[in-house]
Parts: C-alpha cells; structure tokens; sequence
C-alpha cells in the first residue's frame, strides 16, 4: 500500500461511521472531549478548510501549486511511471512536424530506481542504485552514443553519461517540475466523493494539459495529461511509496 493510498479513507463514510460506533462506549461512560479536525496545511485559509473534503490543494495560492505538489512527490517515496510523450518539431517554415515518440517505464526513486526509455528506433535500459549504475541500449543508442560497449552492457560506480542523455524522463521529479513551475495552475474545489482532483494547467482559455493528485493526504500525482505546441503526453503514477526491489534489474543488466 503506498503511502498515499495509508493516508487517504477507503469507504470513508462507512469508516466514519464504524469509528463513531467504536467509541460509543466512551462518550457513555462520561468522555466528552471531541477529537480535533485536521490542522490545515501551511498556506492554506484555516476558516476555508474542512479536513472532511480532503487535503485542501484548492484552497492554496495559485503561485505555490506546484511547489506543494513538488513536495509530495519529494516525501512520497518509489513511484512507478508509464506512459507516452510525443514530440513536435517546427520546420523551417514555422510548421510543427511530429518528431520523437518517446516511451516511458520506470520505477524508483531519486539515486535509485531502473528504467526502460525508447524514442523511435533506440531504446535503454538502465539501474542507477546508491552509487552505482548500469547501463545496456541497443545497437541504434549505442551508434548514436559513439559507445558500442552499450550494447553489452556497461557497470560503473558513479554516474553515466548515457543516464543524463534521457532527462528528465528518467528523473520523475525533475520532469514535473518542468511541466509545472512556469505554467499557470488552478484547482478547483471538490464536488461529490471523488478521491482525486485535476490540477489545471494553464490559463482557462489555453489549457494545455491536466494533472490528476490525490485528494486526501499529501497531493500525490495519478496521471499527466498534456497537449502543447512542442509536444504531447500521456503519463500515469502508480505505487507510490512500494518497496522497491533493483536486483532483478541489476541481473538482467549484468551487474548483479
């Protein structure tokens, strides 16, 4: 169960109910002391929050958006991401042309986690694990490169340089911070018992993409919708806070 997942009610009504029901006998026996309602997260109006409706993303200035939800993501642990981003590529006369199709499988965290990254006709696969890193791409990454020991596999202890050439894809934080520091963001208040809300991004009148966050607990991102000039992405964010488990990666790759 990810962290998230501990965080956030399952049949919250139900498990309301089920609570009040478990401490019937004390309030009978003469405790009349209630339990508090959730402190409200800094930066949010303490009068506007009702920690029933959820962690209160809505009610955080638009300027501070996308560091809370940074912040989640930095205490939030492993995390699994899947998914697509197509890119488009201006020619010479200003008209978009689709470049690369890049696919995304990574699971991890920062300094360690393993990924798999392809972009039409070359793909990697790659570990970083707390110091050391392995690193195997196919013969078109390896031209590419100029490194044809990739296609065998490289070990190393430290960085390499093949990690960087894929970023920010293989770097989950980094990649939303890019999505999201500059752009415009809007949330709107929750309606009906849904356990998500969609982060708006951009102006109303040119939004270019949708992250959907948890609701109740720290506002952990589900899925990445975009659709902007220079590109296009579809990416989901699973597991959050799961063990994570790098030796099987670290065979496959021969470094084990």
């Amino acid at each position: 169960m990810s962290r998230a997942d501990a965080a956030r009610p399952t049949g919250r009504r139900h498990g309301i109910r089920a609570a009040l029901l478990l401490t019937l006998p004390l309030l009978l026996v003469g405790c009349s002391a209630t339990p508090p309602l959730p402190t409200a997260p800094p930066g949010v109006d303490t009068e506007s929050f009702d920690g029933a409706s959820g962690n209160g993303l809505w009610l955080v200035p638009r300027a501070e958006l996308a560091d809370r939800i940074l912040d989640a993501v930095r205490g939030g642990g492993t995390v699994a991401v899947t998914g697509t981003v197509h890119e488009f590529v201006p020619s010479e006369e200003g008209e978009l042309l689709p470049g690369r199709t890049i696919t995304v499988d990574y699971a991890g965290r920062a300094g360690a986690f393993r990924a798999t990254l392809a972009a039409d006709g070359v793909s990697t696969s790659m570990l970083v694990d707390e110091g050391r890193t392995a690193v195997r791409g196919d013969a078109g990454f390896a031209a590419a490169s100029g490194r044809p020991e990739l296609v065998d596999g490289v070990c190393t202890v430290g960085t390499d340089p093949a990690v960087a050439q894929w970023a920010p894809f293989n770097d989950p934080e980094a990649l939303l911070a890019a999505v999201l520091s500059e752009a415009e963001l809007s949330v709107a208040a929750p309606s009906g018992d849904g356990e998500t809300l969609a982060v708006q991004i951009g102006a109303s009148d040119s939004r270019a993409g949708v992250l959907v966050v948890d609701r109740y607990g720290p506002p952990l991102p589900r899925a990445l919708t975009l659709a902007e000039t220079d590109g296009d992405a579809e990416l989901s964010f699973s597991d959050w806070g799961a063990e994570l488990e790098l030796g099987t990666a670290a065979a496959e790759l021969g470094c084990d």
